[in-house]
């Protein structure tokens, strides 16, 4: 909901919103991440999760130093979208019923 009364707005502006409503919410997602940390396996999925978002805890924060990163992710989808259905059109590449939008035990 920050983001997307933020969207739109100059680099200042979106900083000032973050710095207002952001802040609060990213230090207890912080301390969140770390309490969780302590309480699950680090082999677990969570627990690499968990981990993964501490790694790359300063490139998070950065949103509430720096209003010139738009928070979206619509320009990465975009981009890998045509990458993902190339590689779905490959499964039936040179396959006879790839074509087909029935099986062929309906014929």
């Amino acid at each position: 909901m920050i983001e997307c009364k933020a969207r739109g707005l100059t680099a200042e502006e979106r900083l000032a919103i973050r710095q207002d409503k952001s802040a609060l919410e990213v230090a207890a997602f912080k301390n969140w991440v770390y309490a969780s940390r302590a309480q699950v396996s680090a082999k677990s999925p969570t627990g690499q999760a968990l981990k993964y978002i501490a790694i790359y805890w300063d490139g998070l924060i950065l949103l509430l130093t720096d209003g010139r990163f738009e928070m979206d992710s619509n320009a990465t989808e975009r981009t890998l979208r045509p990458i993902a259905l190339q590689r779905k059109d490959a499964l039936f590449e040179g396959h006879d019923d790839g074509a087909q939008t029935e099986p062929s035990s309906r014929r």
